[in-house]
This record gives structure tokens, C-alpha cells and sequence, in this order.
């Protein structure tokens, strides 16, 4: 299985990556983050009928996560990993949790019956303070991360492209409420 690559971006659209390895093999890639030339990416390798897929992470979290997606009847690896992508995994375990099915069926390919199915077969296996299903240290140290997140997500932003940023921000600054969190990100977005 592969689980992880590292190598130079040759190709990039929309959703694809095709990232040449350190032994000189190109591998395609499911991967919707932006990037530079060069890339680490954890993977998740999906064997079907007539092909085999890789999909790309950012983090071993998203890929656990994605994983744990896929043992959900009805859930195939497309609808994960839009999931992931379209959903992010912070605010689809919160959505999981307090069973927000509308939450969940803001992804493509997920409907009424794969978001109440996701909700009965994960939602005693999330914790949000472990690192399977949970945000990292300094993210779960902070209730600002959720609301900064959340406050973007309503702005249009998507969570992948706002996330880093806002981790950024906690790590190098102290902010005693959500909303400083959050102008700092938008000063930071507008320059």
C-alpha cells in the first residue's frame, strides 16, 4: 500500500496531482489543496474493479479520517473525499457529533440516507481531543479555532484554504476572543 509520497509536482488540475517520486515513477493523485513544485503527501490507496487510485492528504489526520469514511455503507471514495474537502474534517466530526445531517449533505454524492448512516456508524468513535478524529494540540487548545473556522465557512471561504492560516495565527498570537482571532485572518487575507 502506498501511504505516503514525496516528489515534484510535474502536472496539477483541478483535482489532480501527478507527482514524480524519488525513484522516477509518476504517480496520479486525488489531491484538491494547493501546492508548489514540490509535495508531501500522505495517501490512501483504493483498489477497485479496473483500476487503482490514490487519494492525497495534507495530513495523516484527513487520511485516517478518510478511511474511517469509507467504512461507512454507502460512502465510496469520491463522496469521502469530497467530504474532506468540500465539508472539512474539523467541522464534519462537529457536524457527525451533533448530528447535523445538513451539514453533512452540503458535500456532493452524499445524501439524507449516507449522512444519517455516517452519523450512527461514526459518532460514538469520535473524540475531539485524540488525534484519529480530533483537531491537533494547539487547534483543540483553542474553542477560537471552531468559531474562526466557522465564520470563514459563512464568508465563502472553504476550510482547507483558510485552516493553515488560522493555525498560523495560534500558534505565533495570543487573542483574548474568537472575533480578534478572526479580524487578524482578514487583515492578513487583504494584504
Amino acid at each position: 500500500m502506498i501511504g505516503y509520497l514525496e516528489g515534484e509536482v510535474l502536472f496539477k488540475e483541478e483535482q489532480k496531482l501527478l507527482v514524480k517520486a524519488g525513484n522516477g515513477i509518476g504517480y496520479e493523485i486525488f489531491y484538491n489543496r494547493t501546492c508548489g513544485k514540490d509535495v508531501k503527501i500522505f495517501t490512501s490507496q483504493i483498489f477497485k474493479e479496473k483500476s487503482v487510485e490514490l487519494y492525497g492528504f495534507e495530513n495523516l489526520n484527513e487520511k485516517l479520517f478518510f478511511e474511517n469514511l469509507l467504512k461507512v455503507n454507502g460512502v465510496g471514495p469520491k463522496s469521502a473525499f469530497s467530504l474532506i474537502n468540500t465539508v472539512g474534517t474539523e467541522a464534519l466530526k462537529q457536524a457527525i457529533l451533533l448530528e447535523d445531517i445538513k451539514t453533512i449533505k452540503t458535500a456532493p454524492g452524499i445524501g439524507p440516507k449516507a449522512a444519517k448512516q455516517m452519523i450512527l456508524d461514526l459518532k460514538d468513535k469520535i473524540d475531539l481531543n485524540t488525534e484519529f478524529s480530533g483537531p491537533s494540540e494547539s487547534e483543540s487548545n483553542s474553542s477560537f479555532f471552531m468559531e474562526a473556522i466557522s465564520a470563514f465557512k459563512e464568508l465563502g471561504f472553504q476550510e482547507n484554504e483558510i485552516r493553515p492560516i488560522i493555525k498560523e495565527k495560534l500558534k505565533t498570537n495570543t487573542y483574548s476572543q474568537a472575533e480578534d482571532l478572526i479580524k487578524s485572518v482578514l487583515v492578513q487575507l487583504n494584504n
